[in-house]
């Protein structure tokens, strides 16, 4: 049935119905407008974002645990040859680790590190270069002594990864890159990746840095689809206030620079345990230990509720000087300081024969007598004083 018979019909019983009831309204029987969709501004994200999310953290945990396989059996491989192609594996499956973590960054989800914690500007350069499949192609440059803080310094190495990443994709197979970072005025850090690529065009470097920028780049001209890198880039230099621009060097290729800011840089975190943690209490005594002559160990027995509490003192010290406290305690273990520790000089031991106190053929009657000193310390005393 054609719609003109439709409409002629529904015309013919609209007349009839007003001819027997006057009263009765005009029927609305024309088929109900679609309704435009709206603006793609104002449209959901949709259940894609929270897909690719949970894709992105299933190739992560597969990434991680087969990171540990092959650390095991790369622990256990003896050949030369088939350890060679294990760390090829093994650097293949950082790749893919990295790629992972790249799509949670362009989702806008922060990637968490399981243990964050300063680095080393060496060791960011290192890090970022170990990612890269053409590592061995990247030379380290001077780079300066200070540290990224610990809820940056990921962020920081995925950034001069992507750098690196695309200076190597985009360069002659035997050119090598050059990764460098520098003080500037302000405080803060520029990190420089060169390369001897066939560098830019003009309009499309221009296009680059308007991404890494931040702001919109013209779709025409520019597909964020070719330049996943910088696109990671760019939403990392937006979240940490980096600074990131392309240049072409005058003898070919380009130069891509990072500006740290100094918020983000640190001093280089001193070696060992981390300050405030408790030291465990030395057992005594050691093994092989050999006490100094001017010291007994100190040790606190278990005071019980009648038990008086006893201090064990030191013997004679060398005349007119303390027993040593700078670093060097009784019990001959390392022993923590509440200062720092860096450029400071240890004060001199002083010898073991410095001509005062009691001589050693001395100390085995000195010790016995204040055992026994410390033994009536311990008797019960009725109260005038008699055992």
């Amino acid at each position: 049935m054609r719609s003109t018979d439709i409409t002629r019909r529904s015309t013919w019983r609209q007349r009839a119905a007003r001819w027997l009831d006057p009263t009765v309204a005009r029927w609305d029987v024309s088929p109900p407008e679609t309704p435009e969709p709206p603006p793609p501004e104002e449209r959901g994200p949709g259940p894609w974002p929270a897909i690719c999310e949970q894709f992105a953290l299933r190739i992560l945990a597969s990434a991680y645990q087969m990171g540990a396989h092959l650390e095991a059996v790369e622990a256990d491989e003896q050949d030369p040859d088939r350890l060679e192609r294990l760390y090829r594996i093994d650097h293949a499956n950082t790749r893919i680790r990295r790629h992972a973590e790249n799509l949670q960054v362009l989702l806008g989800r922060r990637v968490e590190d399981a243990d964050p914690q300063t680095v080393p500007l060496v060791d960011v350069v290192r890090a970022a270069a170990s990612a890269v499949e053409h590592y061995p192609r990247i030379r380290v440059g001077h780079v300066v002594e200070l540290a990224v803080v610990e809820f940056a310094a990921d962020d920081v190495i995925r950034v001069l990864t992507e750098l690196l990443d695309n200076a190597t994709r985009f360069s002659p197979p035997t050119a090598p890159v050059t990764v460098s970072a520098f003080v500037t005025e302000d405080g803060g850090v520029l990190l420089r990746v060169e390369d001897a690529g066939v560098g830019l065009h003009p309009d499309h470097l221009t296009q680059l840095n308007a991404l890494l920028s931040g702001r919109p780049a013209n779709p025409v001209t520019l597909d964020p689809a070719a330049h996943l890198g910088l696109a990671v880039v760019a939403h990392l230099a937006v979240a940490h206030r980096l600074r990131v621009a392309l240049t072409t060097r005058p003898a070919g290729g380009t130069t891509a620079t990072v500006a740290v800011p100094g918020a983000l840089l640190c001093e280089i975190p001193a070696p060992g345990p981390a300050a405030g943690a408790p030291a465990p209490p030395p057992a005594w005594p050691p093994a092989g230990h050999r006490t100094d002559p001017w010291s007994t160990p100190m040790a606190t027995p278990h005071h019980g509720a009648d038990t008086p509490t006893v201090r064990l003192a030191t013997l004679d010290a060398p005349a007119g000087e303390p027993p040593p406290t700078t670093g060097l305690p009784t019990t001959g273990l390392p022993r923590r300081v509440p200062e720092s520790v860096r450029d400071r000089v240890p004060a001199p031991r002083p010898a073991a024969d410095t001509g005062a106190g009691s001589p050693p053929e001395a100390w085995p009657d000195e010790t016995a007598a204040f055992a026994a000193g410390v033994s009536d310390a311990r008797t019960p005393t009725d109260g005038e004083g008699r055992q």
